[in-house]
C-alpha cells in the first residue's frame, strides 16, 4: 500500500538549474561530477547569468593584501562561495601574491625566482607564464595582471604585464617604460614602449579591467593610467585628483586609492578637531578622466584620527577606516553610520592580521603617502583560467604541483649557492 501512494517526481531541467543556482558554487563545483547533464547545464552562459542573478546581492570572499605577501583583512564564509577557509589557504607557501589580481585571477611566484603562474586560487586551476624576453640587462620586474571582460563581466583573456626597462627623461621630469605583455589568447610574449609625463616612485599599482593605475609619482595631485588592451596610444594618461589640497598630504587630511562595484574610487578624510570626522568619496567614470562625488558626509561616530585604508568591493556604502589612535579597523556603513570594530568575537567570517595593520598603516602615515592596497577578490562566477593556445586543458597545473615545481626550483638554487660557495 505504501508503495502505491509513493510518487516519483520529475523536476525538467529548468527546474534542477533554479535550484543547484541557489547553492554556494564550492557545492556546484562538485555537482558537475554528477553527470554529463548537469556538468553541460552548470558550464552553460544560461546557468552562468542565473547564478549571477541569484547571488547578485550576497557577498563574495575577498582580501586586503599589503606587499604581496601581507594580508591585513581576509573575509571569507560568504554566500556565493561558501568558504569556511580564507583566503590566504588557498596560497600556501612558498607561493606569494605579486601585487596583480584582477576578476579573480592572480599572479603568484616566489620571491627571488623567474617564474610567474596565473590561475584562480579557489579552484587551484593555474596556467604556467613562459620566462619573458630579457631586452636589457637585468631580470624583468612584476607590472601588472589585466583582464579582459565580456559585457557581463566575465574574463574572456588576460596579460601579464612585466617591466624590462625603466629609464628617466627630460631631466628626470618624465620616463619612458620598456614593458612585455603575455597574453593568454595568443601565448606569446610582445613588447611595448610606454612615456609617462612623470616618475613612477612606487610601482604598487591598482588594477581595473585591462587598465592599471599609478598613483605614487614625482607630481602630487594626480594619477596616471595606461589600457594595456588598447594600442591607440604610447601615453599614460593623466587624471588629477579630485579635491586636492595645494599642501598634499597632511596631519588631518588624508586619501586612498580603491576600488567598488567596478569603479576607481577615491577616498579621503578629515578630522574636524575633537567633533567628528568629514569623509569624501569619489567613483572615477569610465568614459573619461571625470570624477563622480558619491559621498560627502560627517561621520560624528568617529571621533579622532582616521585614515581611509580601501571600500567594499562590491558595496560602496561600506567604509574600511584604521584609527590611529585606538589602533583598530573599523568598518563604517556610510548609509546608516554604523560602525564596527573588527577583529572582535563577533566577527567569524572576518580575519584581521593586526600587527601587519600596524605596520602598513603606520609606514603609510608616517611617509604622508595616500594608501593603496591590493583587494584580492574572488569572482562571483567558477570561471575557468584563459588557456593559451600552446597550453592544453590537461595540462592545466593543480595547486599542489605549483607548490612542488616551485620547491624544486628553490631545492636547485640553493644547491647552486652551495655549490658557489665551496
Amino acid at each position: 500500500m505504501e508503495a502505491r501512494n509513493r510518487r516519483t517526481i520529475h523536476l525538467t531541467e529548468e527546474m534542477w538549474a533554479e535550484i543547484i543556482a541557489r547553492l554556494p558554487l564550492r557545492i556546484i563545483a562538485r555537482l558537475k561530477s554528477v553527470s554529463k547533464t548537469w556538468k553541460s547545464t552548470i558550464e552553460s552562459v544560461y546557468f552562468r547569468r542565473l547564478f549571477v542573478s541569484v547571488h547578485k546581492k550576497s557577498s563574495t570572499s575577498w582580501s586586503l593584501i599589503w606587499y604581496g605577501d601581507k594580508y591585513l583583512i581576509d573575509f571569507h564564509g560568504c554566500e556565493t562561495w561558501g568558504l569556511s577557509k580564507s583566503l590566504p589557504f588557498f596560497i600556501p607557501p612558498p607561493l606569494n601574491v605579486t601585487e596583480a589580481s584582477s576578476h579573480g585571477l592572480v599572479l603568484v611566484s616566489e620571491y627571488g625566482l623567474d617564474c610567474y603562474f596565473v590561475g584562480n586560487p579557489v579552484l587551484r586551476k593555474w596556467i604556467k607564464i613562459p620566462p619573458a624576453p630579457a631586452p636589457a640587462p637585468g631580470r624583468s620586474s612584476p607590472f601588472g595582471l589585466v583582464t579582459r571582460v565580456d559585457k557581463d563581466g566575465f574574463v574572456l583573456g588576460f596579460k601579464v604585464v612585466m617591466l624590462a626597462k625603466d629609464q628617466a627623461t627630460n631631466n628626470y621630469v618624465s620616463s619612458t617604460l620598456d614593458v612585455c605583455l603575455y597574453s593568454s589568447e595568443t601565448g606569446i610574449w610582445t613588447s611595448k614602449t610606454i612615456h609617462c609625463p612623470y616618475q613612477i616612485t612606487n610601482y604598487g599599482s591598482l588594477t581595473l579591467d585591462g587598465t592599471i593605475y599609478f598613483n605614487h609619482l614625482s607630481e602630487p595631485g594626480v594619477l596616471v593610467a595606461y589600457d594595456f588592451y588598447s594600442a591607440s596610444s604610447d601615453q599614460f594618461r593623466v587624471i588629477p585628483l579630485p579635491d586636492h589640497p595645494n599642501h598634499g598630504f597632511d596631519h588631518d587630511f588624508k586619501g586612498a586609492l580603491t576600488t567598488s562595484q567596478g569603479f576607481i574610487m577615491y577616498i579621503r578624510t578629515l578630522a574636524l578637531s575633537s567633533s567628528s570626522t568629514v569623509f569624501k568619496a569619489w567613483r572615477l567614470l569610465n568614459n573619461d578622466s571625470s570624477w563622480q562625488l558619491v559621498w560627502n558626509i560627517c561621520l560624528p561616530l568617529l571621533i579622532g584620527d582616521y585614515v581611509p585604508m580601501a571600500m567594499h568591493p562590491f558595496d560602496s556604502d561600506t567604509v574600511y577606516l584604521w584609527s590611529r589612535d585606538n589602533r583598530h579597523v573599523v568598518s563604517c556603513n556610510l548609509g546608516t553610520q554604523k560602525k564596527v570594530i573588527l577583529g572582535d568575537g563577533d566577527h567569524q567570517d572576518c580575519v584581521l592580521n593586526q600587527s601587519v595593520c600596524e605596520e602598513c598603516m603606520d609606514e603609510i602615515c608616517d611617509f604622508k603617502v595616500s594608501g593603496r592596497h591590493l583587494q584580492l577578490v574572488l569572482p562571483r562566477w567558477m570561471e575557468s583560467v584563459p588557456c593559451p593556445p600552446q597550453v592544453e586543458v590537461d595540462e592545466v597545473m593543480d595547486t599542489a604541483s605549483v607548490v612542488a615545481h616551485v620547491t624544486a626550483m628553490l631545492e636547485i638554487k640553493q644547491s647552486q649557492v652551495d655549490h658557489w660557495n665551496e
